[in-house]
């Protein structure tokens, strides 16, 4: 059974955000382990008060399942969290789990590992209060505007109106006081989710100055890291190291190479705590965001050993991320691989690698089938049609391109029938293109 906290709760905000844009659904369940009689209700109850939050209490804690992150039930950790996301229809899960004097807040979301394109928010990024918060009733104004802000990074709302809302966030936490009295050992987990949500709000905007100012942020939570003795959480610390180099790399051009050399050096170090047995979704993340940095170093260096790189993580993430379970992202991994391969084929002139790339696109079409993503369909059909010509014109392969008109004429047919003019004239030229080739080879 779940309630409607904020028709209960209309007290003044706590976080003095104040917004039009539209709310983010979250649901906070009963906190496990024994925390403390209504521990979950009473943190909904301070969310309520946050104008940018739809809060729902869910009274059943599934006590059953092994609420540990500790990697032995794993899987049923995330399933007894999605059933809750999709009984609720909520974007947000926030579950509580008592270890011994602190509670670890765990924020979960349906599609929490294949949304890779922007900062991740891993069910591993947790944060831990102290017990007696809950049991006094006295959350702070501090740990409730961060709280909130985790929310919203972890959350799947549009980018640009999430990043409204975070700046905000950010200005309220950065008038608010820090709460008196807070242990060190609490720090690490308080600057490990701060950090999270200054990338989330500046990651496709990051100035050298933002990058030191999280990357900052998380050395620190490395450096108070011991006094926590959660390897899990020095993972989360390089993990996201990771990404903010990643996306520094992306946007700053001046040191684009050290960044990316550190955002490998992190990725990898994070993977040694997150392996692919006990955090199977974070390992696969890692590898898949591995694949990125591989790749985007590859077309700054025309480094050919970065590009196998970037296949071989990529193989990696293709190994966690099913067609069954994860459809649109191994869809996402299989058009990666097509390019990744197709290039590398083109580049060693193996055309047995190439062959494999046409593989891979065609598994993207099972997911993006031609009755229902017409659109996605034809771009993988063009795509193979650039394989066979690359691959006609490098070998003077008449075969080849034939196959490769083939290919092309499907695509401008979508193309045609979606009215869309650019891309039918593209189409038009290279189909051109591969006849006049064949004609050259017919002369000689």
């Amino acid at each position: 059974m779940f309630f409607d906290l904020n028709k209960i709760f209309s007290k003044n905000l706590k976080t003095d955000v104040q917004t039009e844009t539209p709310k983010v659904k979250i649901v906070v369940a009963a906190f496990e382990d024994d925390c403390s009689e209504n521990s979950g209700k009473i943190l909904a109850q301070y969310l309520a008060e946050v104008d940018f939050l739809t809060v729902q209490y869910y009274e059943n804690s599934a006590k059953d399942v092994f609420a540990s992150l500790n990697g032995r039930n794993f899987f049923d950790f995330v399933d007894c969290g999605k059933q809750i996301l999709y009984t609720t229809e909520a974007e947000v899960l926030i579950r509580g789990v008592r270890e011994k004097d602190k509670v670890r807040l765990i924020f979960q979301t349906v599609n929490q590992y294949d949304k890779l394109n922007y900062p991740m928010f891993s069910l591993l990024n947790s944060l831990c209060l102290p017990l007696s918060y809950f049991q006094q009733q006295e959350l702070p104004v501090s740990m409730i505007s961060l709280i909130a802000g985790a929310v919203l990074a972890a959350s799947a709302i549009k980018q640009n109106k999430k990043q409204k809302i975070l700046a905000k966030v950010v200005e309220s936490i950065s008038k608010t006081k820090s709460p008196q009295g807070l242990e060190i050992v609490y720090m690490p987990y308080i600057l490990n989710v701060l950090a999270l949500i200054y990338l989330c709000l500046k990651f496709d905007s990051l100035k050298l100055q933002d990058v030191r100012l999280i990357s900052d942020l998380l050395k620190n939570a490395y450096r108070y890291q011991p006094a926590s003795k959660d390897v899990l959480l020095i993972g989360c610390v390089y993990a996201n190291l990771g990404q903010l180099y990643q996306f520094a790399a992306e946007n700053l051009g001046r040191y684009k190479y050290i960044f990316y050399k550190n955002a490998v050096e992190c990725c990898r170090y994070a993977q040694k705590y997150f392996n692919r047995y006990s955090y199977p979704y974070d390992f696969g993340a890692l590898s898949y965001r591995l694949s990125k940095i591989y790749y985007g170093y590859w077309k700054q260096s025309s480094d050919v050993q970065a590009l196998r790189d970037a296949v071989f993580h990529l193989r990696e993430a293709e190994k966690v991320f099913s067609q069954a379970s994860f459809p649109y992202f191994w869809a996402a991994i299989q058009g990666d691989l097509g390019l990744y391969l197709s290039l590398l084929g083109l580049f060693s002139s193996n055309d047995e690698i190439s062959m494999l790339a046409v593989n891979n696109y065609k598994n993207r079409q099972k997911v993006y089938i031609k009755e229902q993503k017409p659109l996605e369909w034809a771009k993988a059909e063009e795509s193979i049609g650039n394989i066979f010509y690359n691959s006609g014109k490098k070998h003077d392969d008449e075969e080849y391109l034939e196959e490769a008109i083939k290919y092309y004429m499907r695509a401008a047919e979508i193309y045609e029938n979606g009215k869309m003019s650019v891309e039918l004239k593209q189409m038009q030229i290279c189909i051109a293109k591969a006849d006049e080739y064949i004609m050259q080879l017919n002369r000689k």
